[in-house]
């Protein structure tokens, strides 16, 4: 695949297993296979790996050498969040992850704003057939899709002989059900939240040196649509110190309302002349759930 079929195109190889990146990376190499690195949660630092692979999305280019760009990039799934890989289109599931949610993870790191390819490619190698009537690794995956239908469906077939299993068929086709029937597509929450920013700063460019000022820590209010069944409460942005990006909504009681994150944005969403109202007395109390929680 990687010599013949795709000689010249940049490729992604996701696996679960550290030892498996280290076997594929050694033989890969004796095969010949150049610009090609593993990368594992040992790694020094996974990001600057992903930066040589994806310079461009990353807006590297400047700071990687020719020289030191990566064709091939061979993974756990230490890459399949937060990372920008969308300089390649094709993505290979060397084994399938038990969790089903992670095989929307690995596409979504190619299939992003900024993606320049019409089409992505998702390759998944299954055992042999001896080997598959041991685990029967198939009904495992159709139940656990099954099992995850109201966040996972897809538009594309997963295994290549079962179309008309339309559990199988809908793997990587994350439907709204975690949006309470809304019409949206679960799409990468980096990617949706970027697409907001920069439809904001083309309106209006000073907000790219406003937004910046603004303290750590800041808050605004807004009035709760009369038709929402949602109840009133505490919408909080976070980042953590690992540099993962949070929302969540609790009620006046403390409890999570929804923890879908498009959920949680689309509450926050509000016009430019939306006025504001009186912040609740137990506004700080509630956000310091939030945090503890």
């Amino acid at each position: 695949m990687i010599t013949e079929k795709h000689p010249g195109e940049k490729v992604i190889v996701f696996t679960q297993f550290a030892d498996t990146v280290r076997y594929l990376e050694k033989h890969l190499k004796l095969k010949g296979v150049s610009s090609l690195s593993g990368v594992t949660g040992d790694s020094p630092d996974p990001t600057a790996l992903a930066w040589r692979f994806s310079p461009e999305s990353n807006e590297k280019r400047g700071r990687i050498k020719p020289e030191d760009e990566l064709r091939v990039l061979i993974a756990t799934d230490v890459l399949s969040e937060g990372q920008n890989l969308q300089d390649c289109f094709i993505v290979v599931n060397y084994d399938l992850p038990w969790a089903i949610i992670r095989l929307i993870q690995r596409a979504g790191r190619v299939d992003r704003i900024g993606q320049k390819a019409e089409n992505i490619l998702c390759y998944s190698f299954l055992p042999a057939e001896g080997v598959e009537r041991i685990i029967r690794l198939r009904d495992r995956v159709r139940l656990r899709l099954q099992e995850n239908a109201e966040v996972v469906g897809t538009d594309e077939a997963f295994f290549e002989d079962d179309r008309n299993d339309q559990a199988v068929v809908n793997l990587y086709h994350e439907k709204a059900g975690i949006l309470d029937g809304d019409d949206y597509t679960e799409v990468d929450l980096a990617s949706y939240a970027y697409q907001i920013w920069k439809n904001a700063v083309d309106a209006d460019s000073k907000l790219k040196k406003i937004i910046p000022a603004l303290p750590s820590v800041v808050y605004s209010t807004k009035e709760l649509k009369s038709e929402s069944t949602k109840p009133e409460g505490v919408l909080v942005y976070m980042r953590t110190g690992e540099g993962n990006d949070a929302l969540a909504w609790i009620d006046q009681k403390g409890s999570s309302v929804t923890e879908s994150q498009f959920e949680i944005l689309k509450a926050a969403r509000c016009s430019i002349d939306t006025a504001a109202i009186p912040r609740h007395e137990n506004h700080h109390e509630l956000v310091k759930k939030v945090l503890i929680s």
